[in-house]
């Protein structure tokens, strides 16, 4: 026993050390992300995303009827998230957008010791199963997820991890919890985990997987209902994956079954590159689990078939489904490590060279992106404290999120100009809601052109002579910035 001891010590101490080392990887992440998207945040570089669960998450707070005005429809008609209540707290504390953007650092930042608790559940050493923990939080796609303003699909990573997990070890209690909450975040999660109900019932949990497909499947139907039933945002959304190919998903269908070919070119040239990186992303150790790359398919495949450029795009969150279904298979690769003969492991250890490269560039590409006009800070900010905290207000994209603790702020150039994305409102209630509007704060060239897609489109007009008609007079002005009030 004595000889015994010191050997299981050195295992501890060694399988202490890489925990705690991931750890402290996730919590540095955490803080850096967190501050990066705080100051984003506070030098007007962040948008309707981030307006739209910030005036919900208001809204709610404060025991108001939650419709976001950002995007005019109600909470669950944009999509069906009803897991967005689970925020509310960080507003009773009074902590707004800093807690919001706070705890979506710390939820991606959490995947990484899942992925390596996972690993190691697949049989990988404790070095091996930090691998895709640490490729997880330096990878440049993580990254731009968490740059991209607020989004409470960002969680969903930590919760499939754990429900992976969960099936893997059979705590089903686990499992059960953690698809739930996921489910909660976004309607189209429910294909991951129609998938992985799939996968587990091949594995031989039959019960369990067939029920974990099924219910998936029936939150799905429940979702898009809903979705249906509160206003127009799946038939706009439709429009807007079908593009030139239809007004909506089934026209699509159709259309790319009687062109297979043209489909197929197109899928290659605008996603397959993307899908790539992604998958290089892991150092290729999804590779060695392929049947859990299936994962990542329901993702990839409606980004791939989607006439929506933003679908196609990394900068987006639109692949969180695919890198996540990745990863996850990755985590279960790094299991099977020990198993490669020697030619493999060093075509591994190259494509995890090439995998630290692309985290390096793309990290750089990823934290520089933008797309938002760029504002003075302290001149933006005194311009848009003339504006009282209660009054109606339309915004700019890139001013709406620093105006939203109200109930009634408008995306440019809505209320004025109605988009086409899905409002339950009418032409009528539009206007009603224009003559409400004491104040606007205007940036040339920051209000939504369009939402769809398609050949030919013609950009929603400026709405600066539009509030000229309506009697709206200039009343303060510093560089890009006019704040206009009604007369």
């Amino acid at each position: 026993m004595e000889a015994v001891h010191p050997a299981i010590r050195a295992r501890l101490i060694s399988e202490s050390s890489w925990i705690v080392t991931v750890w402290v990887g996730a919590a540095a992440y955490a803080v850096l992300m967190a501050l990066e998207t705080i100051g984003d945040h506070v030098a007007f570089r962040t948008g309707v995303d981030l307006a739209f669960y910030d005036q919900l998450l208001w809204l709610l707070s404060h025991g108001h009827e939650p419709f976001s005005t950002v995007v005019s429809r109600p909470l669950l008609a944009d999509h069906f998230q009803p897991g967005v209540l689970l925020f509310t707290p960080l507003y009773w504390l009074g902590l707004g957008v800093p807690g919001i953007l706070t705890v979506q650092a710390i939820g991606l930042a959490l995947t990484a010791p899942v992925l390596f608790a996972l690993a190691r559940a697949s049989g990988a050493s404790p070095a091996v199963a930090s691998i895709p923990a640490f490729l997880w939080l330096v990878c440049p796609w993580v990254a731009s997820l968490n740059l991209f303003e607020f989004h409470p699909l960002a969680f969903s990573p930590v919760l499939i991890a754990l429900s992976v997990l969960a099936a893997v070890r059979e705590r089903w209690w686990l499992l059960f919890v953690t698809a739930v909450l996921a489910l909660s975040l976004k309607e189209d999660v429910a294909l991951l985990y129609v998938v992985l109900g799939l996968l587990l019932a091949y594995r031989g949990n039959r019960r369990v997987g067939a029920g974990l497909a099924l219910g998936s499947a029936a939150w799905l139907v429940l979702a898009y209902g809903v979705i249906r039933t509160l206003g127009g945002s799946y038939d706009a959304y439709g429009q807007r994956f079908a593009g030139d190919r239809g007004d909506s998903v089934p026209d699509a269908a159709g259309w790319m079954l009687s062109h297979p070919l043209q489909t197929v070119s197109d899928i290659a040239d605008l996603s397959l590159v993307g899908v790539i990186l992604l998958l290089v992303s892991t150092g290729c150790l999804a590779l060695l689990a392929p049947s859990w790359m299936l994962l990542a398919a329901p993702t990839a495949l409606h980004n791939a078939l989607s006439a929506y450029q933003p679908q196609h795009e990394l900068v987006n969150h639109y692949h969180l489904g695919t890198l996540t279904g990745f990863f996850v298979a990755a985590a279960i690769g790094a299991g099977r490590v020990h198993s490669l003969g020697r030619s493999p492991r060093l075509a591994l250890t190259g494509t995890l060279g090439v995998s630290v490269m692309l985290a390096l560039v793309g990290g750089l590409w990823a934290h520089r992106f933008s797309d938002t006009v760029l504002l003075e800070q302290e001149p933006t900010e005194r311009l848009l404290a003339r504006i009282p905290p209660d009054a109606p207000v339309a915004a700019a994209r890139s001013l709406v999120p620093h105006l939203t603790h109200r109930i009634e702020v408008h995306t440019l150039p809505e209320p004025f100009i109605p988009l086409e994305w899905g409002s339950p409102l009418s032409a009528e209630e539009f206007a009603k809601r224009a003559e409400r509007i004491r104040f606007v704060a205007y940036v040339e060239g920051d209000q939504i052109g369009t939402i769809l897609t398609g050949e030919d489109l013609e950009l929603t007009p400026d709405v600066r002579p539009t509030l000229l008609r309506k009697g709206f007079v200039v009343i303060a002005r510093s560089d890009k910035v006019e704040i206009f009030e009604r007369r």
